[in-house]
């Protein structure tokens, strides 16, 4: 039983946070006076009625998602103990994002999503040398994609007519990156 549910919520993470996160991105296309390629996502948030609602459904969705499949690792033991602590962390955040509005400190948790930039990294090293090649190309990218982008943003780098575009590129490694981890996963199953 406990076997089923681990694997039922680890299957769940190859469709729901990167869904979640490419439905919100499609929704946000349709949103008179709002600009995707100028704006983020979370400034959805700020705009009456359905806008609102699709910030907020898209966080709890995927961060619900995301804390599921965190959750499901430690049925592996200690093997991917850093791994659930900054997935958990990441997915705590993406609730609070949909909790709370874009300019608050506590849209975000005061910004302790960071950590989700180690999470592939950490995952690749507890799998160790069972991680596929695919896997290893993706999560150090993935990690990297996620640092060039904090950098931009830190450091004022992030050109403003197209931050909404430079979020949604470090968005698609970011939440494809539970996709190619619950597939890889698929392989230990047992």
């Amino acid at each position: 039983m406990v076997t089923a549910v681990r694997n039922l919520a680890i299957q769940q993470a190859v469709y729901i946070p990167l869904g979640a996160m490419l439905a919100l991105i499609a929704f946000a296309f349709t949103v008179p006076g709002y600009h995707s390629l100028s704006q983020h996502l979370s400034e959805l948030g700020l705009l009456p009625g359905l806008p609102a609602r699709a910030v907020q459904v898209g966080g709890l969705v995927s961060g619900s998602a995301i804390i599921l499949f965190s959750l499901a690792l430690l049925a592996y033991g200690r093997r991917f103990a850093l791994t659930v602590l900054t997935s958990s962390l990441f997915g705590v955040s993406m609730v609070s994002n949909g909790v709370f509005t874009t300019g608050s400190p506590m849209h975000g948790l005061y910004g302790i999503g960071i950590f989700s930039i180690l999470t592939p990294l950490l995952f690749l090293a507890e799998l160790g040398p069972q991680a596929s090649t695919r896997m290893a190309w993706f999560a150090r990218a993935s990690s990297l994609l996620g640092m060039a982008y904090l950098w931009l943003m830190m450091s004022g780098f992030d050109p403003e007519p197209y931050r909404g575009l430079t979020q949604r590129l470090a968005l698609l490694p970011a939440f494809g990156w539970y996709t190619l981890a619950a597939l890889e996963l698929r392989r230990f199953r047992g």
